[in-house]
């Protein structure tokens, strides 16, 4: 089963940037917003090679808005609208997420690393390459996903209703239940979640288990 395909990226020096730069959702290059402690709203603006850290905005809204090697280290957001975005070559790490809602989105090249999600909404989106370590999810919510990994991350609640899954790895994904069963064809787990999953499959096999 062939692993997720990370590109590798250095970010040039940055400017600094401010919330008056995110008027007109236009193209933003090369600046760095931190320590921002404000509403975040760029729906539709298109971020090429920027960085975010120490942000805490109530609500940060990317909405159709397109990050092109980015970093965002640090960002808290309880409301996260995310709708529609797209996101190449972005390294998220160490951030803290309430609902997020990335429905219809895409990822390419991404990496999410100690991040902490309440619930995460994929449904419809487009994972390519993509790798998920040491990170939690109340709720996780998969879309279409090829060569997607997980290490060491947890979720209460995987929900594979709308999944549609090619060499995703969910040996390192701790989950306690699963919605939709059959949407997670595709994917590569241990013999401890299998065993876990019993019962679940012999229900949808139309199994009985006798004891």
């Amino acid at each position: 089963m062939p692993a997720p395909k990370i590109r590798n990226f250095v970010l040039p020096p940055l400017a600094e940037g401010f919330i008056g730069d995110l008027a007109g959702a236009g193209y933003i290059d090369a600046l760095s917003f931190s320590g921002i402690n404000d509403d975040f709203a760029a729906d539709a603006a298109r971020f090429e090679e920027c960085s975010f850290n120490s942000l805490n905005a109530p609500t940060l809204s990317l909405r159709n808005a397109r990050l092109i090697q980015c970093e965002l280290t640090q960002v808290s957001a309880p409301v996260f609208q995310g709708a529609g975005v797209h996101l190449n070559d972005v390294r998220m790490s160490h951030s803290r997420f309430g609902s997020a809602d990335a429905a219809d989105s895409t990822w390419d090249s991404v990496v999410v690393e100690n991040c902490k999600f309440g619930w995460l909404n994929l449904r419809g989106a487009k994972l390519r390459d993509v790798e998920f370590r040491n990170c939690q999810f109340d709720e996780l919510d998969l879309g279409e996903s090829l060569r997607v990994r997980f290490t060491d991350c947890r979720t209460a609640v995987l929900a594979a209703n709308q999944a549609k899954m090619n060499s995703v790895f969910l040996q390192g994904l701790d989950f306690a239940t699963v919605d939709g069963i059959t949407g997670l064809r595709g994917a590569s787990i241990s013999s401890l979640q299998l065993s876990g999953l019993a019962e679940q499959l012999a229900s949808h096999a139309g199994l009985k288990i006798t004891y």
